[in-house]
């Protein structure tokens, strides 16, 4: 039992996780026949809980979910208050990567105060990481950021390469929701140079991955591309080549290859739908809309983002459904122009309630050109304007020579 548990943590650390889900699977096996004592319960308890980056890497997260949930009376038993916290963490990861936000949260404040009270800074840390994620996807921006330092705080205690990584990450991803690119590359930077540092190239993956989004957003395409070529050369588990897909897929469509950038994306979705993966279905279904409608595929844009739309409403990740309603006003202008304002204001109001600066100044435009399309000049010019303004404050490229054209070919009045 021993061997099987040293080898499954040391393939793991090598990112090789279909061997270590192998010895996983032996070593519950194994469990299976010998006595239900407490050691052995422990046992399997623990060696369950160390198998989460496993199974995230593997996308099988629905596996771990159903023998979390198997085996949380044993947990529960056992009475260890440590372990326990450790084990929640892990279902919230699971409910997390299900699409349950709401459900992730709760279960994550649990964990990190079970985590707390027994002074298991490690799996606190966890569930810290996990629980800025879960805000993330509910547009929670500011709360992303106040839980980081919850985090930073419990790596302090005791360190974790993995955890650490992603939760900067999440944190860099809240920068970028809120439009503050810079900081969101900064953030990102900090955790690619560490995990550089320690040469794990799952960990160097994603941040990569995450700075190719960030930089994609800014509208600074080269090293988006850049850092999303860097992911396929790195990527070393299902994962983190799904992961390389979507964001250099996204990337390459904004930058005019839409081809290329289609067919990444068209690659990586199915992977995340098969596996019930959300946080990896609903923003790929939505920049795989933008990327048709970018192509000008405007049918098969308009029913992806709708299908993107009524999961991220369902799951209520609302930065995306404001995403989504803004390309479907953008696709309205040129098929039906009347179902194109509805849209621009649901996105406006959604992205306003959430605050993410740089997508509502796209919305602003969209509405702005929707008013210059019906010669209604005063309001043309009014969001135009608000988006100019909020695209030079935040420091975006590419969208504000966009919008200058569009204010220069504004009609004079009078």
């Amino acid at each position: 039992m021993e061997y099987l548990d040293l080898a499954n943590q040391k393939a793991a650390k090598l990112n090789a996780m279909e061997e270590a889900k192998a010895y996983f699977d032996n070593a519950m096996e194994l469990l299976d026949t010998l006595s239900e004592t407490e050691e052995n319960r422990q046992r399997r308890i623990s060696l369950l809980v160390n198998q989460v980056e496993v199974f995230m890497l593997l996308l099988k997260i629905s596996e771990y979910y159903d023998l979390l949930t198997r085996y949380e009376p044993m947990a529960i038993e056992l009475g260890d208050q440590a372990l326990l916290g450790a084990f929640y963490s892990r279902v919230g990861h699971s409910e997390f990567h299900l699409g349950r936000f709401d459900q992730a949260i709760k279960m994550f404040t649990k964990a990190a105060e079970l985590c707390e009270a027994a002074a298991n800074a490690e799996d606190a840390g966890f569930a810290y990481t996990w629980l800025e994620w879960s805000h993330l996807y509910r547009g929670d921006f500011e709360r992303v950021l106040a839980v980081k330092e919850d985090l930073l705080r419990t790596m302090e205690k005791r360190f974790n390469l993995r955890w650490y990584v992603r939760g900067l990450c999440a944190a860099s991803r809240g920068y970028m929701c809120l439009g503050r690119s810079d900081e969101a590359v900064e953030e990102g930077q900090k955790a690619l140079s560490v995990a550089e540092e320690y040469s794990d190239n799952s960990t160097i993956c994603f941040a990569a991955f995450n700075l190719s989004i960030a930089y994609t957003s800014k509208g600074h395409l080269a090293p988006a591309i850049e850092y999303g070529e860097l992911m396929f050369q790195k990527a070393s588990t299902p994962a983190d080549k799904a992961w390389a897909q979507r964001a250099l897929g996204w990337s390459l469509c904004r930058a005019g290859e839409t081809n290329r950038g289609i067919e990444l994306l068209t690659a990586a979705l199915p992977i995340f739908q098969a596996r019930r993966w959300m946080p990896g279905v609903i923003p790929t279904t939505c920049t795989l809309g933008e990327g048709y409608w970018l192509a000008g595929e405007l049918d098969k844009a308009r029913q992806t983002l709708e299908d993107g739309l009524e999961i991220a409403e369902r799951c209520g990740a609302r930065y995306y459904a404001g995403f989504a309603h803004r390309v479907l006003g953008e696709i309205a202008l040129n098929t039906n122009p009347a179902q194109a304002a509805p849209h621009f204001e649901k996105s406006m109001a959604v992205l306003q309630e959430i605050n993410a600066e740089n997508e509502l100044a796209l919305a602003y435009a969209g509405y702005g050109r929707l008013h210059k399309q019906k010669g209604q000049t005063a309001q043309a010019q009014e969001h135009l304007t608000k988006a100019l303004e909020i695209f030079e404050r935040l420091g975006t490229l590419i969208e504000p020579d966009k919008v200058r054209e569009e204010l220069t070919g504004l009609p004079k009045e009078g």
